[in-house]
Formats: C-alpha cells, sequence, structure tokens
C-alpha cells in the first residue's frame, strides 16, 4: 500500500488530514464579522448608538438604554433592601416567640417542682418543733468611700437577670432538640420531596448597594460618572456607509481593527496613537483645547455578541472527548 494513499493507515500517528475528519480533542474556528459588535455600538441593544455615552472603563451605550439600565438597577436594590428588612423583622418576632415559650417552659417547671415539694409529707422532727420565722438581718458593710450602709442578704438583681437568661437558653435548647426528634419521627420516606424538611438559613446576604456597569467585568458606575462621546464624521465621498467616524487628527476612519481612545474630559475621540502623542504629551484636546489629565484618555472597548463578549479574543474553542 502507497504510503500517500487515501487510506493508509499505516502510520503510527495521525496526519493533519486524519485530525481535520476526528472530531475529538479542541476543536478551534475563528470568529466571523457577525460575531463581533462595532466599536460605536450599544452593548446593551447591540444597535448603532444613539446619543452615545461611555462610562469610566469605556463602554458605550445609547443614553436610553444606559439611563434605563441605572433605574432598574436602583429599583432591584430598593425591593432587596425591603425584603432584607422584612427578613429580619420575621427573625427578630420569631426570636421572642421563642423566648416567650422557653419563659413558659421555666415557669412551668418552677411551678411542678413547687407543687411536688408542697406535696410531700413534713418530717417528724418538722411537726414537733416549733415553727420558727426566719428573717433577714441587717448586717453593716463599708462601702468604697468610707461610709457605713446597712445591707441585706439575698441576690441582686443582675443575678437573678442572669440566672433567668440560662435558664432560657437551656429551656430553648431543650426545645430544638425536641423539634428536630420530632422531624426526624415524621418522616417515613426521606426520598420523598414533598416530605423532607426546609432549610432554614438564618444568614442574611446584605443587598448590593452600587449600580453596576454590566459590560464585560461589571464595576460601578452612576449617572454622573457617564461621559458624552463626540464622534467626527467621516468626509470621505467615496465612503458606503454615511455615519462612519473618523479621526479629526489623522483622518482615518475608525474601525474595529484599530484602537480607539476617548477622552473623558470632553467626550471627543480619536485613534489611540493620535490620543497618545497629540493629547497625552500636551494634555490639552485636540479638537477643542481642553485641559486634561493622563488619566482622563480611557481606551474604548469594541467586545463581540454571545460568547464572543470579553472583546479582543476572536478565535472560538470546543473541548471534546479525548481520543482513548
Amino acid at each position: 500500500m502507497s504510503r500517500h494513499s487515501k487510506n493508509s493507515t499505516a502510520l503510527g500517528f495521525f496526519t493533519y488530514a486524519e485530525k481535520q475528519r476526528l472530531n475529538y480533542g479542541t476543536l478551534k474556528q475563528r470568529l466571523g464579522r457577525d460575531s463581533m459588535r462595532n466599536f460605536d455600538a450599544c452593548f446593551l441593544c447591540l444597535q448603532t448608538a444613539r446619543d452615545p455615552l461611555s462610562c469610566s472603563e469605556g463602554h458605550i451605550a445609547c443614553k436610553e438604554c444606559i439611563y434605563e439600565n441605572i433605574i432598574a438597577q436602583k429599583k432591584e436594590i430598593t425591593r432587596q433592601n425591603k425584603d432584607l428588612e422584612s427578613k429580619k423583622n420575621q427573625i427578630e418576632e420569631e426570636r421572642k416567640r421563642k423566648e416567650v415559650e422557653a419563659q413558659d417552659v421555666v415557669i412551668r417547671e418552677f411551678e411542678k417542682t413547687q407543687s411536688q415539694i408542697s406535696a410531700s409529707r413534713p418530717s417528724k422532727r418538722a411537726e414537733s418543733s416549733p415553727t420558727k420565722e426566719v428573717a433577714t438581718t441587717p448586717t453593716l458593710a463599708i462601702t468604697a468611700s468610707g461610709e457605713v450602709e446597712n445591707r441585706v442578704f439575698g441576690l441582686r438583681a443582675e443575678d437573678i437577670e442572669a440566672r433567668s437568661k440560662l435558664d432560657r437558653d437551656e429551656a430553648l435548647t431543650r426545645m430544638e432538640k425536641q423539634e428536630q426528634e420530632n422531624n426526624k419521627s415524621a418522616l417515613p420516606s426521606f426520598w420523598i420531596p414533598t416530605l423532607t424538611p426546609d432549610s432554614k438559613s438564618t444568614i442574611l446576604e446584605a443587598a448590593k448597594q452600587q449600580v453596576m456597569c454590566t459590560a464585560v467585568k461589571p464595576h460601578p458606575t452612576s449617572i454622573k460618572k457617564l461621559v458624552p462621546v463626540i464622534f467626527t464624521k467621516s468626509k470621505e465621498e467615496n465612503s458606503k456607509n454615511s455615519d462612519t467616524h473618523m479621526c479629526p487628527s489623522c483622518l482615518k476612519t475608525l474601525n474595529n481593527g484599530m484602537k480607539i481612545a476617548i477622552n473623558k474630559a470632553c467626550g471627543h475621540v480619536l485613534c489611540k496613537h493620535c490620543m497618545d502623542k497629540f493629547v497625552k504629551n500636551t494634555q490639552k484636546c485636540f479638537v477643542c483645547e481642553k485641559k486634561c489629565r493622563p488619566k482622563d484618555i480611557v481606551e474604548l472597548h469594541s467586545e463581540g455578541t454571545g460568547y464572543a463578549g470579553g472583546g479582543g479574543n476572536v478565535e472560538v474553542k470546543k473541548w471534546n472527548v479525548a481520543f482513548q
């Protein structure tokens, strides 16, 4: 059999053509133009941005879309805060109810103990001896200031409160154990979903308090931090699309294949090369000559759609089961 025959399988390794026909391992494919979002498109509606605004990280969105997104997030934050407050109130009410039940248990146990003591018969010695009234005798005590005061032997209010709290805690522990035992005995079939007990978590997660920009990696944003984006219309006569934009410095048409930057101080957009050469060094805008700082220059992002939302990487990979 010839080495270059179509059905040659005598080699100890796979050729490139054989690897291409197999459907295992890592498969790679370059994304097409339809999978990428334009640099001037809104990352929310994926259409050409109308009245474009940019966040502090250089993500462009329509004014209407970004405002609706921020308002929706604020409503969600308000709703989460209300739910958190209601859960806290429910937990506090449940805790008070259990404390009342535990206090009732302690009182019943105390009354039961006292009734048993009173029901027991007195001893013969106690019957023969006359009853004597025991009174608390005051004693003299010297305070830290040197004054002499009368004290009566007995328990202080703090000791009584601490003892009652200890009794309530013990009663609560017994009640919880009894409830767990009752739940276990009430489950004839643990694999039936309707009979399994609900897990009630007492840990409350705090709701987020900051509005986030949802492009690529979420980061905090606000309406005050949004910057209006000012593009320069292309003046090429042979341009097929009348909505193309150009760099006002080098007059090149802007596209996804080049790096684009925005000056947050004024909102003008230039290519990254011109921005570093004319704006960053002089710290003045090339178009309106407004003063700016180096940190005001931010690169615009042109991400893809769907699984290409990270931007920059135009190759998609798929992992299959390796050949065994």
